[in-house]
């Protein structure tokens, strides 16, 4: 497995999408956290915790998103998804090469929104320095992070479309979701919008509802993988 994680990692960082996506997600966080910051009437808890907040974040997140996405949607785009087969030979050495290596970019991604909006909170009003309250972030958007990127691959996966994929990771959280909302269905079974609160409640079940979903998404992809490129 160490060897296909390597050659994952070694596709993943070859491709000039990866680094483009990779910057995108930070410059957006940080713009809205700014936004936040300097907003001087307010506490400087609560200018952190609301950079988190809303479309934004998901905005933020969604070049993470994209390179998950990307995993398998540029594979069958470009018809690789024949090389990698052949070189990883199993569906299971595939998706879970793949799986290791965006959980990872997911968490460095996650990692880096929570350190613009530190930078953000220091350029434009007080730095934060509530290490508990950092911690949390720093743990809650990592988690977010990997389980949306893994979704991402997930759908992918399934469709087999990276134009499919991507659309779907866009308009499931900006419009399915708040239609959700609007219909007051259980906040807790709104994946999205539930996991994007353990950055700043410290709820640990919040992130249950896209947990379940990346989970599902990831065996169909396994079952996927195995009728058709095993």
């Amino acid at each position: 497995m160490l060897d296909a994680v390597r050659y994952e990692f070694v596709r993943l960082r070859s491709l000039r999408s990866t680094w483009v996506l990779f910057g995108t997600g930070p410059v957006i966080q940080f713009l809205f956290a700014f936004i936040w910051a300097t907003h001087h009437d307010l506490p400087v808890q609560t200018r952190f915790d609301n950079a988190f907040l809303g479309l934004f974040l998901v905005l933020a997140l969604l070049p993470a998103m994209a390179v998950g996405v990307a995993a398998f949607g540029h594979e069958y785009r470009y018809r690789t998804i024949v090389t990698t087969t052949l070189t990883l030979r199993t569906p299971a050495r595939i998706l879970g090469a793949k799986a290791i290596t965006i959980a990872l970019f997911g968490a460095v991604s996650g990692a880096a929104l929570v350190a613009v909006t530190l930078l953000a909170e220091a350029v434009g009003g007080e730095p934060f320095t509530d290490g508990a309250a950092i911690g949390q972030a720093f743990a809650g958007a990592v988690v977010f992070a990997v389980l949306s990127s893994l979704l991402g691959l997930g759908v992918a996966a399934v469709s087999r479309n990276a134009t499919v994929a991507l659309v779907a990771m866009i308009g499931f959280p900006t419009i399915i979701e708040t239609l959700l909302a609007l219909a007051k269905v259980d906040a807790s079974l709104i994946p999205f919008a539930s996991a994007a609160r353990l950055i700043t409640t410290g709820h640990w079940t919040s992130p249950l509802a896209l947990l379940v979903l990346a989970a599902v998404f990831l065996a169909a992809s396994w079952l996927t993988l195995r009728r058709r490129d095993a």
